[in-house]
């Protein structure tokens, strides 16, 4: 499956700054179930994916029951919470910084089967999804070095589906493996840029 777009941006770590280090900032629902909670602070929205995040609720820690989405800064439980309840996280966060815009993007999903065919399978093929993934590339204006110095770094990439206030995008960390640029003869130069997610991409609409 493929999802194209017409505007995006990149936004990569301060490579001269350590991810800030945050204690019990507040995190609010964001969906009427009470399932979905954001960090209030926008500072702190993206977490270091190489360092730990604790949850507490009511100021009593938790480590199952939820998910970490570290490209927004969500925690997402399994289980509707109480009215009431109060969530707090700790953890590191990245300051970003943008690397640039880009243009024409294209992402595509993928993943890997493995064969999983057994005697029980009455002579038809069985296969067990085992990886998942996706990929895209984007044009962009060149200007600077700003691409060329992200090349095998870990970014943010938000890639926006819209232009209006809302900006529902889709974001998520990825991997630049790729860059290559183009002078045509009656227009600016531009280049490709190639990228790899690592991890979830999630849709913020």
């Amino acid at each position: 499956m493929a999802i194209a777009g017409m505007t995006g941006a990149v936004y990569v770590s301060d490579v001269n700054t350590e991810p800030a280090a945050f204690s019990g900032k507040s995190c609010s629902a964001v969906d009427a179930q009470r399932k979905r909670y954001q960090i209030d602070d926008e500072d702190c929205r993206y977490w270091d994916p190489n360092a730990p995040v604790s949850v507490r609720v009511d100021g009593v820690s938790v480590t199952a029951g939820f998910t970490l989405e570290h490209a927004g800064g969500f925690v997402v439980f399994d289980n509707a919470l109480a009215a009431g309840d109060e969530v707090e996280v700790s953890g590191k966060a990245l300051e970003l910084i943008q690397a640039g815009g880009f243009f024409n993007w294209s992402i595509d999903f993928d993943g890997e089967d493995a064969d999983a065919t057994t005697f029980k399978s009455e002579g038809w093929k069985e296969f067990v999804r085992t990886l998942k993934g996706w990929s895209g590339s984007a044009e962009a204006y060149w200007g600077d070095e700003q691409f060329y110095d992200s090349l095998g770094k870990i970014v943010v990439v938000k890639l926006f589906v819209d232009a209006g206030p809302a900006k529902d995008c889709l974001e998520g960390f990825a991997v630049i493996n790729g860059e290559g640029i183009e002078n045509p003869v009656d227009g600016l130069v531009q280049e490709t840029v190639d990228f790899t997610g690592t991890g979830p991409l999630y849709i913020r609409m």
